[in-house]
């Protein structure tokens, strides 16, 4: 998600909020940056334009489908039910899903996709109905050079909201952008990840095998250093010691020596997952555990899709947009001035936004969500 689904035509807030009110270097990138990602939204919202031109949109009959959503793991889980919708909508429809490749783990087991890939190159049939769910200038060109019957795009959700002073859940924004073709009675707001039974295996099998009953996942990892907060040992520590919880860890590959460093300055037996579980091996021992905790990351949405009971930590992002979804999610978000930001440079580095939050407005949410 980009942080110019704030304000679709506004200065971002980096700008003229450095210190001492001076622009600096970063923030001039950050906000060339976001005027080359506004370029992008205008060309998409345009190419709809000319391509749905005076068509009833509703009226058309898919063989082919193609969506495309190039970018991350939470983006993701906040798109399947778009996927469901569609099968419903055109049951005989072949649907097929371009996504990054660190997703397709995520979509293996959904019923709703024919095709998945994460090269445009394997795109070979002529589609009739085309749902850009990101925009790039990629998606773009492959649409001008594929011209679909219907095309269906962010853009002009996001332009749409933004100018009505609406700031949509990411969950609300993707059904919005198909909603011209469902009917009502097939929309829905419940994204859902489908494990298998071997999924669901391994996650039993890795808690018999090491004698795990009640047990909370926590994840330490971000791929932005400022979403990540600084004290999850004191939080493992009151879990395990006042709560009698066992404390998982989860992760992925590049995690792993973050969590052990982690682990060693604990005086008690902990586990972790990082880098042995794929997205729907980690959904399934979500759907298992008391409590999930984490940063704003893609596990994060994965728990909370899942059907856990979350607690979010969220620094730089933007509010509500990319919040757990559903009624069991709790979150804990100290919004300062210079929210949203490019999450890369601080303007208060002695105390960054997410080491804020305090150790005992955790603790309130998780007594809270466990009884």
């Amino acid at each position: 998600m980009t942080r110019l689904d704030r304000n679709f035509f506004c200065i971002p807030n980096g700008i003229g909020k450095c210190k001492h009110y001076t622009l600096s270097l970063q923030c001039m990138k950050s906000f060339s940056k976001t005027w080359r990602e506004k370029l992008v939204y205008l060309a998409s919202m345009l190419l709809n334009k000319a391509i749905n031109r005076g068509k009833d949109i509703k009226a058309f009959t898919p063989k082919h489908i193609l969506c495309i959503r190039q970018d991350e793991i939470g983006d993701m889980c906040y798109s399947l039910h778009v996927f469901t919708m569609l099968k419903q909508q055109f049951p005989d429809a072949k649907i097929t899903l371009l996504c990054k490749p660190a997703a397709i783990t995520l979509l293996n087991n959904n019923p709703n996709i024919t095709h998945l890939t994460s090269n445009f190159g394997d795109l070979i049939h002529t589609y009739d109905i085309m749902i850009d769910l990101r925009g790039t200038w990629r998606s773009i060109l492959f649409s001008l050079t594929h011209w679909p019957k219907v095309r269906l795009d962010r853009a002009t959700v996001r332009f749409a909201n933004s100018k009505a002073g609406k700031h949509t859940h990411e969950v609300l924004t993707n059904l919005q952008v198909v909603e011209p073709i469902i009917d009502k009675q097939n929309r829905n707001t419940s994204p859902q990840i489908f494990t298998s039974k071997p999924d669901k295996k391994k996650a039993e099998d890795f808690l018999i095998d090491n004698n795990i009953g009640a047990f909370v996942l926590l994840h330490i990892g971000a791929r932005k250093t400022l979403r990540k907060w600084n004290q999850f040992a004191q939080l493992a520590t009151y879990l395990k010691k006042q709560k009698n919880l066992n404390i998982v860890f989860t992760g992925d590959k590049y995690e792993v020596r973050e969590i052990k460093k982690l682990q060693s300055t604990l005086a008690f037996e902990t586990y972790s997952i990082a880098g042995f579980f794929n997205l729907t091996e980690l959904s399934a021992l979500a759907a298992m555990s008391k409590l999930y905790v984490g940063n704003e990351s893609g596990p994060l949405h994965i728990a909370a899709v899942s059907g856990a009971k979350c607690i979010g930590l969220y620094g730089p992002g933007e509010p509500y947009v990319f919040y757990p979804w559903g009624n069991k999610s709790e979150v804990i978000h100290p919004i300062l001035e210079c929210n949203p930001c490019n999450q890369i440079h601080c303007v208060h580095p002695e105390n960054p936004c997410i080491n804020r939050i305090m150790l005992s407005e955790v603790i309130e949410k998780v007594e809270r969500l466990l009884y």
